[in-house]
This record gives C-alpha cells, structure tokens and sequence, in this order.
C-alpha cells in the first residue's frame, strides 16, 4: 500500500463527522471521552485521599481546578451525544 492510501486510512479512521477532514470537531471525539474523565476522576481521588493522609500537600485549588475541568469535559461529552442523538432521530 502506497504512503498516500496510508494517510487516506487514517484520516478515513479519525474523520469523525465524515467531512472528509480532520479537524478539532474530529479531536474532541478521542480526547474528551468517559473514559479519559474516569483517569482523572482516579487521580483526583487518589490525589485527595493522599493528602488526608499525610503522603503529600496538595493544595485545595489545584483540587478544585482538576474537578472544574473534570466538569467541563464531561458538559461537552454530554452536549456532543445529545446533539448527534439528535441528529441520529432526524434521519
């Protein structure tokens, strides 16, 4: 197989929205996922569960950002599945 159909591959596997291009739209597809926001739902708690113990000092805000982000993503994941339900119900 030629390099060119390697990379048509590839973009055919991470074109999300079948526009023929990648893009941020097709990004948000594998970097915010359940998944990914159950990692870091098990480093916050982990991250908690060391500093009530005394492993470490992790300060309060860092904790509050990581849940804010944590919020964040998962708002945009819930957002982009009730939109493509949406549209999956139109057709």
């Amino acid at each position: 197989m030629s390099s060119k159909g390697k990379l048509a591959e590839i973009v055919g596997m991470l074109d999300i929205n079948d526009d023929g291009q990648v893009d941020v739209w097709d990004m948000t597809h594998l970097v915010v996922r359940h998944e990914f926001m159950f990692i870091a739902g098990v480093f916050i708690f982990i991250g908690s569960i060391g500093n009530v113990i005394g492993w470490w000092n992790i300060d309060s805000d860092a904790y509050w950002a990581a849940a804010g982000l944590a919020t964040m993503l998962e708002y945009v994941d819930d957002t982009r599945r009730i939109r493509k339900a949406k549209k999956d119900d139109k057709k």
